[in-house]
């Protein structure tokens, strides 16, 4: 049997097909009495309409797209290789299922052009950084966006992002409270606005404290991957454990803490008797380590999730809060616990 169409509908409510449109659509000057009528005969014949044919009408998707970044010089799939990405992809597809829209996830973004040429309503933009080629794009697009981290050049105005600060300054203070007097930050060397926000919140703690600040940063690895970088972490910590160890070593990345712990396992230092260790951003992988390693969790899903949420207000004219930090909690560990338990 053929599926009822406007023109069915329209036939036995003895109406024009453009009445059937407005009156199921909510616009135009239709009679509420004929808009009614027409509704349930619509009903009562088992009309739908077309989503297909309704997006388009509409200049609606039900899609929302995810750029994720890249890195200058890598190559553009080496940013999936993080199980990070992995957790807040995810989450965002589920909350936008949950919504009954779709997730795009985009490739590297040049240029307006492109964006145009593909299907979406919406934008979240994951990590912003300075000279954004994704910025560039979506400026003076119109596109609703929003910022999953800080957009350091401020011209995505809603963001999402957990609160740099306090995630930097629980691991400090708890390595503190640990006895540690000096401290190490170990931070990658790229144009991430998370590394830059933390090592100005490692300096504003090391100053307010009277200690001098000690920050090493980690060259890139030729390909951006877990397992590259906490190799690029292990070698740098060679480096700072040879000679005059520090108490303690806050890692900046991911992957780190795992790359520091085997440079200490090298030198026949332990962790946490001859140095407390901690990383800034929790991942499963410092849970299976030996010891386990301290880490702030930022909560991604939860980040993807609210994202996703301030997009759909966005999108449905709201006037979401353009600025909110999603929750951190310090995540203690034997690698950091100097004393007993």
């Amino acid at each position: 049997m053929a599926k009822p169409t406007l023109r069915d509908v329209a036939t036995v409510a003895g109406v024009s097909v453009g009445t059937v449109s407005y009156a199921l659509n909510g616009k135009g000057r239709v009679d509420p009495d004929t808009r009614e009528r027409i509704r349930r005969i619509a009903t009562e014949l088992g009309y739908s309409a077309d989503p297909v044919a309704r997006g388009l009408r509409s200049g609606r998707t039900a899609t929302l797209g995810m750029a994720l970044g890249t890195v200058i010089g890598q190559r553009r799939d080496d940013i999936l290789s993080f199980e990070w990405y992995g957790r807040v992809t995810t989450a965002a597809a589920q909350a936008a299922f949950e919504a009954e829209h779709g997730l795009l996830l985009l490739p590297a973004v040049h240029d307006a052009g492109q964006l145009r040429r593909m299907a979406f309503d919406g934008l979240i933009v994951v990590e912003p950084r300075e000279d954004d080629p994704r910025l560039a794009a979506i400026a003076g697009t119109g596109i609703p966006t929003v910022a999953l981290g800080r957009d350091p050049t401020g011209l995505i105005a809603h963001q999402v992002a957990p609160d740099t600060d306090a995630a930097v300054t629980a691991a400090l203070d708890h390595l503190a409270a640990q006895g540690a007097t000096r401290i190490v930050a170990l931070a990658p060397d790229m144009p991430w606005e998370w590394t830059e926000r933390s090592i100005i919140a490692y300096r504003h703690w090391c100053v307010t404290r009277g200690v001098q600040p000690d920050t090493v940063r980690v060259p890139a690895p030729a390909q951006l991957s877990a397992s590259t970088m906490s190799e690029s972490a292990r070698t740098a910590a060679l480096a700072v454990l040879r000679d005059d160890p520090p108490d303690a070593i806050l890692a900046l990345c991911l992957g780190f803490g795992a790359g520091v712990l085997a440079a200490a396992r090298e030198l026949g230092l332990g962790v946490p008797h001859d140095l407390l260790l901690a990383q800034d951003s929790d991942e499963p992988a410092l849970h299976a380590t030996d010891p386990p390693i301290t880490a702030v969790d930022l909560f991604p899903e939860a980040q993807a999730r609210t994202a996703v949420t301030m997009l759909l207000e966005l999108l449905r004219g709201g006037r979401p809060t353009r600025e909110l930090n999603t929750p951190i909690e310090l995540r203690t560990r034997s690698s950091s616990r100097s004393g007993p338990g």
